[in-house]
Order: structure tokens, then sequence, then C-alpha cells
């Protein structure tokens, strides 16, 4: 497994490196070419020019989008762990995806259930950060086109084993069989769009955390009704 981690890690090092170098290049020429020809151009040819650059800066973002995620996973430094408040860390991200009301921007309620008795855990805030937007995303993503979108996040802990867990859940069509069995390898996804390098991340920071990581499907008399990611820290001494 760690050889594996090492060698996707390499091939993403290079596709992020290859792929970034010309897109810069192609979203400044498109918006150069936009200013010069704007009002010098009949009105249809305009609007059809405007549409065409729009097209050309979108895919440039996503393709952004994908070489920081491949640069993510082969960059991620070694973890640096200290006495972290999860139950703190995670109200803190959640203030950037809840809205009024309590509604995610993407219009998928996040519900929060923290277990006050969480003792601080050992981990690295920033990397931390990163996993629970991680899971974040890829829940709210799984719950597109279901009559039900919801997220839950959890934590909650343990005395007898001591350790504190982190769940997300969400109100999805669950993971099918094949994947479940590979879904923290790298560019293995569900998604039409997406390189599958989410959880990819997650389980490599939850490795440098020593902490145990688990996905399932939420089964309900018979019938999936999501999916959860949990986490579980060993506590600060």
């Amino acid at each position: 497994s760690a050889q594996r981690a090492q060698a996707w890690g390499e091939v993403a090092r290079r596709l992020a490196h290859e792929i970034k170098n010309p897109l810069t290049p192609i979203q400044l020429s498109a918006e150069r070419l936009e200013m010069k020809l704007t009002g010098k151009v009949a009105e249809p040819e305009q609007a059809m020019l405007v549409k065409s650059v729009k097209t050309i800066v979108d895919q440039v973002d996503a393709m952004k989008r994908l070489v920081n995620e491949f640069r993510d996973y082969a960059r991620l430094p070694a973890a640096e762990l200290k006495p972290v408040d999860l139950n703190a860390l995670v109200a803190d991200v959640l203030q950037l995806y809840l809205g009024e009301g309590g509604d995610s921007v993407a219009g998928v309620p996040v519900h929060m259930a923290l277990d006050a008795a969480c003792p601080p855990i050992l981990g690295d805030a920033q990397q931390l950060r990163q996993v629970i937007h991680n899971l974040l995303q890829n829940a709210q993503d799984a719950t597109e086109g279901c009559p039900v979108r919801e997220v839950t996040v959890k934590t909650q802990w343990n005395p007898t084993s001591r350790r504190v867990r982190l769940a997300v859940q969400d109100s999805g069509t669950g993971f099918p069989e094949h994947i479940l069995k590979r879904a923290f390898e790298p560019y293995v996804t569900t998604k039409a769009k997406g390189t599958g390098l989410g959880l990819a991340v997650v389980k490599k920071i939850a490795d440098e955390h020593g902490a145990r990581i688990d996905l399932s499907n939420r089964v309900t008399d018979g019938t999936v009704r999501g999916a959860q990611v949990s986490l579980s820290f060993a506590v600060a001494a």
C-alpha cells in the first residue's frame, strides 16, 4: 500500500507540473483576444466571442482545480502533531459551508452533532481542515439528484478506547461494492468529474496521524440510505 501511494504520488507530481505550465498562457490569450476584439465585431460574433472566452476560462479553472488536487496528493507534507480541539476545528470549517438557516452554500443542509466530552486529539490542524473539506465536498456531491439531500458531521468520545471519532454521513446512494474495496486508492471514483484523489488524500493524512479510517454504506431495513466515512484519532496526552 505504501509503495502504491508513493508511485501514485510521483505520477501526480509529474502530471501537475506538465498540466500547469500551459494553463495561464491559455487563459491570458483568450482574455486578450476578447479585449482586443470587443466592439470591433458584429453583435452575433460578439456574443459568440464572449461565450467562447467564458468557456475557455471556466475550463482552465477546472484544470487548475485538477492540478491542485494532484499537487496536494503528491506534496502532502509530514504531519506536525499537536493538541487540537476537533470540535472547534469542525465548527470553524463548517462556517464556510453554512448559510442562513443552516443550509450550505451548495444548498445541502449540513448538520453538526458534536460530542462536548471530546478531549483534544493529536493532530495537524491544517491537514485536518483538508480532511473535513474533502469529506464534506464528497458528501455533498454524493447527494446530487437524490430526493433527500443532507450531510451530518459527528464527533464522539470513546473513553474505553480513549479515541475520538469523526464521522461524515450523507444521504446519497452509497458506494458500489467494488468501490468500497478500493475507495482510498488514487483515481478511483464514481463521479463523472473529478480525479478520485479526495479520499486518497484523506487516507494519506489519516496514516500520518495514525488514525483508523473506515468507509461504509448506511443501511436501514436492507436499503442503502447513504454513506459514512469515519476517522478515529488518539487523544493528546
